[in-house]
C-alpha cells in the first residue's frame, strides 16, 4: 500500500499564527509615541495641526468619508498586483513591508496617465493601500519601486494620509506658505494651510527615511531619486524636476557632512537639494542599522539620532526647536 501524501496539511490553518503574521509589530521601534526612524518635525507639525480649530473635524470627514470613497473608486478601476500579475511591483511591496515590518499593503495599479503618480491612502473600514500608474509598475527599475514604494509604505506607518488629503479641500493649497491675518474670517483655514505646507516638508523626509530604509544598497539613495524625477514622478507640491544635477547634490553633502553643525549653510540651496542631503544625512545615523542589520556599517563613522535631528533641522529649514 502506498501511503497518500495531502498537500493541504502543510497548510498553517492556525487563528493566532495568522494574527501574529497579521499584526506584525514595530513596537520596539516606537520611542514617545513615534517611530524612530521618522523626522521629530514630522510629528511635532502634525501635534500642531491637530490643535489647529476646525482640524479635528476635518479629519473625521477624511478618514470616515473622503478616503473610503477615492479607495471604492480606484478599487473598481484598477488592478491588483500580485504574484502573477505586475509581479515586479508586488514583489518590491513584498520586501519593502518585511523591511519596515508592517502587513502587506494593497498594491492598486491604474492606467496611466499624463503623468506617473502614485500615492497611499488609509482610512476607517479599509484596507492600507497603495495606488500607481501602470507606467511605474511595468517600466520602472526594482531600486525604483522599492524607494517610492518604501516612501508610500513610510507614510502609511506614520499616518500622513489624511494630511495629504486635506490639499483637496478648498483653501488648501500645495505651495502656498501665505501666512494668516488674525482679522481674516477665514484665518483658521489660512493657519492651516500654511502649517500643512511647512510639514509636507517633514513628511517628506520621513517617507524618505522609510524609502532607504527599503533599498537593497541605501547608498544608492541619491542617483535612486534622480531617477525617479528625471522619469516625470512629481514630488509632493506637484512639481516635476527631470534636471537635477544629483552629481553636484552630492558633492555638496560631501562637503557639509563634514561640517560642524553651527557652521552650516544651506543658503542658496533649493527644496530638491535640501531634501536629498537631509536624506542623506540618515544614511549615516545608527538608525538605518538597528532597521537593517544586515547592512555593514562603519561603526566609528555612524552618528545619533539626536545629531541627525539637529543637522536635519537646519537642513530642512524645519523651526521643529531642536538645538545644537
Amino acid at each position: 500500500m502506498v501511503d497518500s501524501f495531502n498537500p493541504l496539511m502543510e497548510i498553517n490553518t492556525s487563528f493566532c499564527d495568522y494574527l501574529v503574521e497579521r499584526t506584525r509589530s514595530y513596537q520596539e521601534h516606537v520611542v514617545g509615541g513615534t517611530l524612530d526612524y521618522a523626522f521629530d518635525a514630522d510629528f511635532a507639525m502634525r501635534q500642531k495641526i491637530g490643535g489647529i480649530s476646525g482640524w479635528s473635524r476635518l479629519y473625521k470627514a477624511i478618514v470616515s468619508n473622503d478616503i473610503p470613497g477615492r479607495f471604492k473608486r480606484y478599487f473598481q478601476s484598477s488592478d491588483s498586483a500580485s504574484s502573477m500579475k505586475y509581479a515586479k511591483a508586488y514583489e518590491a511591496a513584498r520586501k519593502c513591508s518585511e523591511r519596515l515590518q508592517i502587513s502587506l499593503p494593497v498594491i492598486l495599479v491604474r492606467k496611466a496617465g499624463d503623468v506617473p503618480e502614485i500615492m497611499s491612502m488609509a482610512g476607517e473600514g479599509i484596507e492600507p493601500c497603495i495606488v500607481m500608474t501602470s507606467d511605474i509598475a511595468e517600466s520602472f527599475t526594482t531600486d525604483e519601486l522599492c524607494f517610492l514604494i518604501g516612501c508610500e509604505c513610510g507614510r502609511l506607518q506614520n499616518r500622513h494620509s489624511a494630511f495629504n488629503y486635506a490639499f483637496t479641500y478648498p483653501g488648501i493649497s500645495r505651495g502656498d506658505v501665505s501666512t494668516a491675518d488674525s482679522n481674516d474670517s477665514k484665518s483658521n483655514v489660512r493657519e492651516l494651510n500654511y502649517v500643512l505646507n511647512k510639514w509636507i516638508i517633514s513628511g517628506d523626509i520621513t517617507a524618505d527615511r522609510a524609502g532607504i530604509i527599503c533599498l537593497d544598497n541605501p547608498s544608492d539613495f541619491a542617483k535612486i531619486y534622480a531617477s525617479v524625477r528625471e522619469k516625470g514622478v512629481p514630488d509632493s507640491y506637484g512639481h516635476t524636476n527631470k534636471d537635477i544635477d544629483i552629481d553636484a547634490i552630492v558633492k555638496r553633502y560631501e562637503t557639509l557632512h563634514v561640517t560642524p553643525v553651527r557652521d552650516l549653510n544651506m543658503d542658496g540651496c533649493s527644496a530638491d537639494e535640501r531634501r536629498i542631503i537631509a536624506a542623506m544625512e540618515f544614511i549615516g545615523c545608527e538608525i538605518l542599522y538597528i532597521w537593517r542589520p544586515d547592512l555593514s556599517s562603519a561603526a566609528s563613522h555612524v552618528g545619533s539620532k539626536q545629531s541627525l535631528e539637529i543637522r536635519c533641522d537646519i537642513i530642512a529649514n524645519s523651526d521643529s526647536g531642536h538645538s545644537a
